[in-house]
C-alpha cells in the first residue's frame, strides 16, 4: 500500500483561518499531525459532497431587476388586464438547492392601468450559474415593503408564473397563455421571466435577511468544537484518539474511517498540519 504525506494547513493555505477540504475517501488509514496549534485549532470531517461550497460565495443578483410593462392583446377575449395603475417596487433573489440568497437592489416601475408588470430573468454570473436553480420575485407597493409573489419560499424547482417573450410591440399573451413552468438546473433560460398577470398578492414572506444559498461550508468537529488540545486530556471516543500531545503539537488518529472530507481549522499564525495516509 502506498503511504502519503501531505501538508494540508499553513498560513499561506488557510482561507479565513480554515484550511482546504481534503478528499480522504481513498485512504484506508490516516493520522493528522498539527504543529504549533492555537487553543481553538480543530479538525473537521464531513461526508457532504457539497461541503466545499460556501453560500456566502454564491452572492446575490448583481444588479436590480429589469422591469417593463406590457399590454394585453387588443380585442382578445379574457386577456385584457383589469389592473389599475400602480407603482411597483421589486427585488429578486436566487434560489439554489440549499436555499435562497439575500435580495438584489431594489427597482421600481410605474405601470399604467391595463398593463402587466414584467420582471426579466436575473442573469447569474458564470461563477453563480452552476449553483442557481431559479429565482424568486418580491414586489411591494412602497419602497422596502416587498413580499414574495412567486412560488413557496425557499423551494427549488418551484412553479413560477410566466409568459413568453416580451417586447418589440408584439405581446403574445392571450387566452390561456398565462402559463406555469418549472425551473431546474442552472438558469440558462432567456425567457420567460415573470409577469404579474393576477395583480399584487400580499403575502407574509419578506426577502431573506441572511444568506442561505449554499452549504454551511463546515463539517463535524472531532473535538466537539473545544479545540484539539482538549483531546489530550479528554479524548473523543467516538471519533478520535490523541496519540501524542504537548502544549501546541498533536498527533490525531481516527478510530474509524467513515468520512469523505477532512480539513484543519482555526490555526495560529505558525500552525502547520500534515495528513499522513495509506492508500488502499
Amino acid at each position: 500500500m502506498q503511504v502519503q504525506t501531505l501538508q494540508i494547513y499553513s498560513a499561506a493555505q488557510a482561507i479565513s483561518t480554515n484550511g482546504p477540504w481534503i478528499d480522504i475517501s481513498n485512504l484506508v488509514s490516516l493520522s493528522v499531525q498539527v504543529l504549533t496549534s492555537s487553543g481553538t485549532t480543530d479538525i473537521e470531517v464531513s461526508n457532504d459532497p457539497n461541503v466545499m461550497i460556501d453560500g456566502a460565495g454564491i452572492g446575490i443578483p448583481s444588479a436590480p431587476p429589469v422591469l417593463s410593462q406590457f399590454a394585453s392583446i387588443p380585442g382578445s377575449d379574457g386577456a385584457d388586464s383589469m389592473l389599475p395603475a400602480e407603482t411597483f417596487f421589486v427585488e429578486v433573489t436566487y434560489i439554489t438547492k440549499w436555499g435562497e440568497t439575500k435580495p438584489s437592489a431594489e427597482a421600481s416601475l410605474a405601470v399604467t392601468a391595463g398593463n402587466y408588470l414584467y420582471v426579466a430573468v436575473p442573469a447569474p454570473s458564470a461563477a453563480q450559474a452552476p449553483y442557481v436553480t431559479g429565482f424568486n420575485v418580491y414586489v411591494g407597493l412602497s419602497t422596502g415593503a416587498e413580499v414574495l409573489q412567486t412560488g413557496p419560499q425557499y423551494q427549488p424547482q418551484h412553479l413560477i408564473d410566466g409568459i413568453g417573450t416580451v417586447g418589440g410591440g408584439v405581446y403574445p399573451l392571450g387566452p390561456g397563455q398565462s402559463t406555469h413552468f418549472a425551473i431546474s438546473g442552472a438558469i440558462t433560460i432567456k425567457a420567460p421571466g415573470w409577469a404579474m398577470v393576477n395583480g399584487f398578492q400580499q403575502t407574509q414572506w419578506t426577502p431573506p435577511v441572511s444568506d442561505g444559498s449554499g452549504g454551511a461550508n463546515s463539517g463535524c468537529s472531532v473535538s466537539n468544537t473545544h479545540g484539539l488540545q482538549s483531546l489530550v486530556t479528554t479524548p473523543n471516543d467516538n471519533t478520535a484518539v490523541a496519540v501524542f500531545g504537548t502544549t501546541s503539537n498533536l498527533m490525531w488518529s481516527p478510530s474509524s474511517m467513515t468520512w469523505k472530507f477532512l480539513r484543519v481549522t482555526n490555526g495560529a499564525a505558525g500552525t502547520i498540519a500534515y495528513l499522513n495516509g495509506q492508500r488502499g
